[in-house]
């Protein structure tokens, strides 16, 4: 699994238009993760459940989709069941993570579903993001690189 650090301003230009009409925070910094070319459908679900936990801690969990504009109240559990589906592979869900009205995390597939893009403060990726993909990362035999 590679872990790329987006340039700064990068995760706004690349999310889709339903992801930010509810605001990109201009503090995001970003990441894009690649799988590695055998992971599977729980595999991924496995990894983005365990970063949740870790990174989502007292924060909602909303689902976005493109073309509803009513988000889904149990977005993780939303967002996972959508891994490898028609909606993950074109790009059409989303899942934000939130303290009251401040949206804190945003997570969207990208590039055919081969990507993974989190959008969050720097210390959230850098302190909790990435050491909880490494770790699980770990449990899964996948080596993690970051660049």
């Amino acid at each position: 699994m590679i872990v790329f650090r987006d340039d700064p301003g990068e995760f706004a230009d690349v999310a889709p238009e339903f992801v930010t009409r509810t605001g990109v925070p201009a503090t995001f910094a970003s990441l894009a993760v690649q799988w590695p070319e055998a992971a599977g459908t729980e595999e991924k679900r496995r990894l983005l459940r365990f970063v949740a936990t870790a990174a989502g801690e007292g924060r909602s969990r909303t689902a976005r989709y493109l073309g509803k504009d009513d988000p889904e109240a149990d977005g993780l559990s939303s967002f996972l069941a959508a891994i490898d589906s028609d909606s993950w592979w074109l790009g059409d869900v989303a899942v934000e993570f939130a303290a009251g009205e401040s949206v804190e995390m945003i997570w969207f597939p990208g590039s055919d579903g081969v990507f993974l893009h989190i959008g969050a403060a720097a210390d959230l990726l850098d302190f909790t993001v990435i050491p909880a993909a490494h770790e699980i990362a770990l449990v899964l035999d996948w080596q993690l690189t970051v660049q």
